[in-house]
């Protein structure tokens, strides 16, 4: 945990409700403690629940002078793949579509209540896995780039947007809340710096 003003770094505390951790230096605010109960778990399930539909179901169709054509979420990858640019294909697979599918599986295991919790090896493993998947799991990016597609191609075609694309929207706004409400604190073993404090 370092401090976004003076660059000092704490270790990992849990907070809890209502509680905030400041820097030992400068005082800034470096964390606050999120409240508990069933809401970050419900989130992920519905965003892993979202991301059926916006896979399969038709995406957005193009038509003109009688002639239409319908993408899902992976045709654009199909076309990338097929066109050449294959390692640009393997990207917005990752980035779009599989890590932040990922992400909301590591982060409802993590938010599962202690008696499923029990059988996981390592938590703190997983939670140090979900903050490097956030890196990758960039689905708004997508969601930009179609809503610009959709921008420059809607006066030369006729554009329809399909259930899928509002779905993988929902499922984008899940997994930002989703990561908003997750604690690593919560699953790290390592002792608290002395230091840090906590104020309710």
């Amino acid at each position: 945990m370092t401090c976004r003003l003076c660059g000092l770094d704490h270790r990992s505390v849990r907070l809890a409700p209502g509680e905030t951790a400041r820097c030992t230096r400068c005082d800034g605010l470096l964390a606050k403690g999120r409240h508990g109960g069933d809401f970050p778990l419900v989130i992920c399930v519905t965003g892993l629940v979202l991301a059926l539909p916006a896979c399969f179901l038709p995406f957005i169709s193009a038509g003109k002078l009688g002639a239409e054509r319908i993408s899902t979420l992976f045709t654009g990858v199909g076309a990338l793949w097929d066109n050449g640019m294959r390692a640009l294909a393997v990207l917005v697979l990752l980035c779009g579509a599989l890590l932040p599918i990922l992400l909301l599986c590591t982060l409802a295991v993590l938010q599962a209540p202690a008696r499923v919790g029990r059988w996981i090896a390592s938590p703190e493993l997983l939670a140090r896995a979900a903050r490097s998947l956030e890196l990758g799991a960039i689905p708004e990016v997508q969601v930009l780039a179609v809503l610009v597609a959709l921008m420059k191609l809607g006066t030369q075609v006729n554009v329809t947007i399909g259930p899928a694309f509002w779905c993988y929207c929902a499922m984008s706004f899940c997994l930002l809340l989703a990561q908003r409400g997750f604690d690593q604190g919560a699953f790290s073993e390592r002792p608290p710096e002395r230091g840090a404090l906590k104020e309710s």
